[in-house]
């Protein structure tokens, strides 16, 4: 019997999965993906470490997480308000990954949700049926709007509303000579967003350098016309020492429209059924991302509400079982 069953491994999910962790909270993470981590993953080649996702995080208010994680050392400032990770943003997903030790069932796609007499169900696209508690879904919302279709169609309605960029993410590695002196900044849709960085770990040496760049093209565009759009648009010698191009489809949020958002947001959580919690990037209350600099921050305080949902959901759960108890036996 599981007290809790989080749907998602990515940033959100895990978070959520620590936070049920530190109040020994029996829980299972379901992940479709062989890896936790979602869109978060970093590659270290040729002494340069990529990351496929955002770049950088927007600083919070408050480090504690990552202290607590044990990442205070892996962060670097990166610009005025924004913080990296040395050996990339994925250090923060090993951090969490290695602190759990609940259930994890991987390459698991689920198919519905619902509910049967007082327990949660979740339908595995095997056949599989599993029971929980309560729930946390932590998945975009393309894949959310399937799981809730019969069970909360009016949620299920308003997420098929949710559309995304196209924009990819190209890491190249050069040494400085082989870069203009100055590296412009990004001046039309085609390349919404530039990003650099020489730091200690990130690049091999001082006289290397990284880029980072968003490229607008349509999905499915050839990676090697990618990298040659970058390169030509910003001036960069033709033959850089490592080259990647990620594209993760639900990176980019659309709509920017902060109040819309909260709105659409408010509206899908007032429709929750009840021990059912709905998390990710694609449900914060501010843009999940500006400029590839992720609010990070965000996704970690979802996870760690929806936790707390969860065990109080679970909490009066048994008072009212306890209180069922006590009125049957005087009756």
């Amino acid at each position: 019997m599981r007290d809790v069953v989080v749907i998602g491994g990515g940033l959100s999910g895990l978070a959520a999965a620590w936070e049920l962790e530190k109040h020994h909270i029996a829980y299972t993470i379901i992940e479709v993906k062989p890896r936790l981590g979602g869109g978060i993953a970093s590659i270290s080649e040729k002494g340069f470490v990529m990351d496929g996702c955002a770049f950088a995080s927007r600083r919070p208010a408050d480090l504690t997480v990552f202290s607590a994680l044990g990442l205070e050392e892996q962060l670097f400032e990166f610009g005025d308000d924004a913080l990296g990770f040395q050996d990339g943003t994925e250090s923060l997903i090993r951090a969490l990954a290695g602190r759990l030790t609940g259930g994890r069932l991987m390459r698991m796609a689920v198919s519905t949700i619902g509910r049967w007499r007082r327990r949660l169900t979740i339908c595995l696209e095997n056949g599989l049926m599993f029971d929980a508690g309560s729930l946390i879904v932590a998945v975009p919302a393309r894949f959310a709007e399937r799981m809730f279709h019969s069970f909360a169609p009016e949620i299920s309605e308003r997420l098929r509303d949710y559309r995304y960029d196209t924009v990819y993410r190209v890491s190249l590695g050069f040494h400085k000579r082989d870069l203009p002196a100055r590296l412009a900044p990004p001046d039309d849709e085609t390349f919404p967003f530039l990003l650099t960085t020489d730091q200690p770990g990130r690049v091999p040496d001082g006289d290397h350098r990284l880029i980072q760049a968003g490229v607008r093209m349509a999905a499915g565009a050839d990676p090697q016309d990618i990298i040659q759009a970058v390169i030509r648009h910003y001036g960069c010698a033709e033959h850089p020492i490592v080259k990647r191009v990620h594209y993760w489809p639900e990176a980019d949020l659309l709509s920017d429209d902060a109040p819309g958002r909260r709105a659409q947001i408010a509206a899908i959580r007032a429709r929750l059924p009840a021990g059912v919690s709905l998390i990710g990037s694609d449900y914060g209350d501010v843009c999940p991302s500006n400029r590839s600099i992720a609010r990070l921050d965000d996704r970690i305080r979802q996870g760690q509400q929806a936790a707390r949902a969860a065990m109080a959901y679970r909490k009066a759960r048994r008072n009212d079982g306890a209180q069922l108890g006590t009125d049957g036996g005087a009756s």
